[in-house]
């Protein structure tokens, strides 16, 4: 252990060392392609910043939960366990790893975007208690649970597509639960008032969401809105006189007015309050 030391004083860079098969190495001047076999913990050990291990391969856990990291530059591509990185400083999730095969925790950090997760989560997926004003970026497919409670969130689109255990999404200031993943078991926690809206307690099935007709209402409305032309269309010439008196309407304002006038429509034909389950 000395002489690692000493040799990294020597090359000058840092001294973080790492046992493995009866010999040590220096996290801060480790082998590209190496295989650590267990757990990488570092936990707890006031890093601002993490060594490069992003050519290492971790077949387990990877913990640097409890620092002081900004920025998840030089973690490992590759980790079969958790990784877990909660109750750090971190504003971004640039330079995560590309696969994990289990949970990923990243709570408590300062999150205001999800870009840069994995694809994909064997496990759970908790981003709660951060900034996030969006969930674009999340992964796209979540195993286990998804947290992303005690947010900023206006909205649930950019969600996973597909989530196998529960979703909670409670404490942010959602108005509709359209965006939600397709969730086959497990159960939705959100706020009362929400819950309320679709007839339904702060806990309930995605079976149970799925019958509220207000939900397929606005799950429909969704639908249309996103099949809309994303470019204007142009439109024939008109004279001075008239641009200066109004402005032409592209065929996408049209489509989506009205699509909002049949939407006013059915909540007038359906103003009766749902009642509790």
């Amino acid at each position: 252990m000395a002489f690692n030391r000493l040799k990294a004083k020597i090359k000058g860079i840092k001294y973080l060392p790492f046992k493995q098969d009866g010999k040590t190495y220096n996290l801060y001047d480790m082998p590209k392609g190496f295989v650590i076999k267990g757990n990488l913990n570092l936990r707890g050990k006031d890093l601002t910043e993490l060594p490069d291990l992003s050519e290492v391969v971790v077949k387990e856990g990877f913990y640097c939960d409890d620092n002081q990291l900004t920025s998840l530059k030089g973690a490992p591509q590759e980790v079969g366990g958790n990784f877990i990185c909660d109750n750090n400083q971190l504003t971004s999730l640039e330079g995560a790893p590309k696969e994990v095969g289990r949970g990923f925790y990243c709570y408590s950090n300062q999150l205001t975007s999800l870009e840069g997760a994995p694809k994909e989560v064997g496990g759970d997926f908790y981003c709660h208690s951060n900034q996030l004003t969006s969930l674009e970026g999340a992964p796209q497919k979540v195993g286990g649970y998804f947290d992303c409670h005690s947010n900023q969130l206006t909205s649930l689109e950019g969600s996973p597509k597909e989530v196998g255990g529960d979703f909670y999404c409670h404490s942010n200031q959602l108005t509709s639960l359209v965006g939600l993943p397709q969730m086959k078991e497990g159960h939705i926690r959100c706020d009362d008032s929400l819950g309320n809206k679709y007839g339904l307690s702060s806990v309930f099935s995605y079976t149970q969401l799925c019958e509220s007709p207000l939900y397929k209402s606005e799950s429909a409305m969704n639908r249309v809105r996103s099949k809309l032309p994303q470019e204007n269309i142009e439109t024939k010439p008109v004279s001075t006189k008239q641009q200066e008196k109004t402005e032409t309407k592209t065929k996408q304002q049209e489509a989506f007015e009205k699509t909002n006038a049949e939407f006013s429509q059915w909540l007038k034909d359906n103003s009766a309050k749902p009642t509790r389950e």
